[in-house]
């Protein structure tokens, strides 16, 4: 037990970054001993990292003890540390009270019609259809439109909202935190089009009218495909990913697998991880070689806080899988496994 506490001791002041070189020594030696005695076992003990590694978001790099040999080993210690440390580590660095907690968002969304009238929704109406003169909730019941022409309405979330809209030719739209959609209340014309600001999951309907979705000084069009956009204004490019089918970004062909990044200096297509795109629509937090500020830019949607920065981490990448529907403490408690300290005040959360 006495060598148990020693070598945690050890890990935490790894961890705050102010062991010895002496003390590197005595964690690579632990280590080098370990993997001996348990050489026996590697493949159970590799199992168990890659499940644990698929859950936590530990950074891929991150500085370490000279001579250790991999990264490996530095998952095998952060393993070690969060099974043996248990609730110490919950309250070491994380200062987030019970009276502080901050729940996570869920289905809440604002609907402005053109007449001005303004419609709450949330949890109890998981989405709406749009047809024609009506706007329907998910359960059959009819919320109200004036009997006039072409009207174009507005659905918006909040931070800590999201919410589905059926359109009026049957066009499925999932929109996620802070994001607003302009859409009429019929289509008519040429082309099926609609405005979105923030990020939304799109499974257009087959039609003979091309499908157009506008974003800051960007154009999808589409006849019937699958689709994810990210157009916050405060992300330094728009972002669209192709599930299925075909949609071209501006004049620009956009293949299933891949996704445009658009910007004033133009459009760059990468190779795209849908599942990572995807999966705040599927109750994740997915990251994948992810920067600390993308992964706080995801939370302040989310929980609806405001990041302040004490000091700046270059090159942290986070990887891992986090449900969103996870309070906000619980998240960080994972996420200062990796080094990263957190302080909440109000609804501000100091990043240090």
């Amino acid at each position: 037990m006495k060598e148990n506490q020693k070598l945690i001791e050890l890990l935490e002041k790894y961890q705050a970054g102010t062991t010895s070189d002496e003390e590197n020594a005595m964690l690579e030696s632990w280590y080098n001993m370990e993997a001996i005695k348990r050489s026996a076992a590697i493949d159970d003990v590799q199992e168990s990292l890659d499940r644990i590694s698929n859950r936590l978001p530990l950074p891929r790099k991150i500085s370490v003890w000279p001579r250790l040999a991999a990264a490996a080993a530095v998952l095998l210690l952060a393993v070690f540390y969060f099974f043996h440390t248990g609730s110490r580590v919950k309250h070491k660095h994380v200062l987030v009270h019970k009276t502080d907690s901050i729940r996570p968002g869920g289905n809440h969304a604002v609907l402005k019609l053109a007449s001005g009238q303004q419609i709450v929704l949330n949890s109890q109406q998981p989405g709406i259809v749009v047809k024609g003169k009506q706007v329907l909730y998910k359960d059959g019941n009819e919320v109200t439109t004036a009997n006039m022409g072409l009207q174009y309405m507005q659905l918006i979330t909040p931070k800590g909202g999201q919410y589905q809209v059926t359109l009026p030719d049957g066009t499925q739209v999932w929109l996620n935190s802070a994001t607003k959609l302009t859409y009429p209340d019929h289509f008519e014309g040429d082309t099926r089009q609609v405005e979105l600001d923030g990020e939304a999951y799109f499974a257009v309907s087959k039609g003979t009218q091309p499908f157009i979705v506008k974003s800051r000084g960007q154009a999808v069009q589409v006849l019937g495909t699958e689709f994810n956009i990210m157009a916050y204004a405060d992300e330094s490019t728009i972002q669209t990913a192709l599930v299925t089918g075909a949609v071209k970004v501006n004049e620009t062909l956009l293949k299933p697998g891949f996704e445009a990044h658009f910007s004033p200096d133009g459009i760059q297509v990468v190779p795209s991880d849908i599942k990572v795109v995807t999966a705040w629509k599927n109750g994740l937090f997915y990251f994948k070689d992810a920067s600390l500020q993308t992964v706080m830019n995801q939370l302040q949607r989310w929980y609806n806080i405001e990041v302040i920065y004490q000091s700046e981490r270059k090159g942290d990448e986070f990887n891992g899988q986090i449900p969103r529907d996870k309070p906000l403490e619980k998240v960080l408690e994972i996420l200062q496994l990796s080094g990263v300290n957190f302080k909440m005040n109000g609804r501000q959360l100091i990043v240090y």
